[in-house]
């Protein structure tokens, strides 16, 4: 089940507030609690055929409405943004001990945080990632186009994401 596995760890590799290198970013987010939403669209993975023939009409409307779920699909979480996620080189990495993560900051101001990301391993993560602050500091608006291969098969990620600051108190989200 490579396909399920590889977007999963590919979606963790992004699950944003903000993005970050060794180098700490500069850019303008407020501290504390964020509501984020992400958009994937993925292309490059061979959908599994599903013979649907021999379903009656609304079981074979389900499946057909899950494949198209799979890309295109908006998620939208809360989490808590603090000093030290910003300070840890290794916020926003993937958390697979099978691959070694570098980031090069292209772009670092109050602004834009801009960075080419490449993971080698297990299969390998190459892409870009953007994100521009918004409103002094109090909502996020970025993209990322990340590629995943393993063996010959390759999963292009595009992502659109954006975020609106909710407060200081993070209360129970982490």
């Amino acid at each position: 089940m490579f396909a399920a596995r590889t977007i999963s760890s590919s979606i963790l590799v992004v699950g944003i507030t903000a993005v970050l290198a060794a180098q700490a970013p500069v850019i303008d987010v407020k501290l504390g609690l964020w509501e984020n939403t992400i958009v994937t669209n993925i292309g490059g993975m061979a959908m599994p055929q599903v013979d649907t023939s021999k379903m009656p009409p609304d079981q074979a409307a389900k499946i057909a409405e899950a494949m198209k779920g799979m890309s295109g699909r908006a998620v939208t979480e809360k989490n808590c943004l603090t000093k030290e996620d910003l300070a840890n080189e290794s916020f926003m990495m993937p958390k697979d001990n099978k691959m070694t993560c570098t980031r090069t900051v292209t772009t670092n101001t109050k602004a834009v945080f801009a960075a080419d990301v490449n993971c080698t391993g297990e299969r390998t993560v190459k892409g870009q990632i953007n994100v521009e602050s918004l409103s002094g500091g109090n909502a996020f608006k970025g993209a990322m186009k990340m590629a995943t291969t393993s063996g010959t098969q390759t999963i292009n990620l595009n992502m659109t994401m954006s975020g609106k600051y909710l407060g200081p108190d993070c209360g129970d989200v982490k």
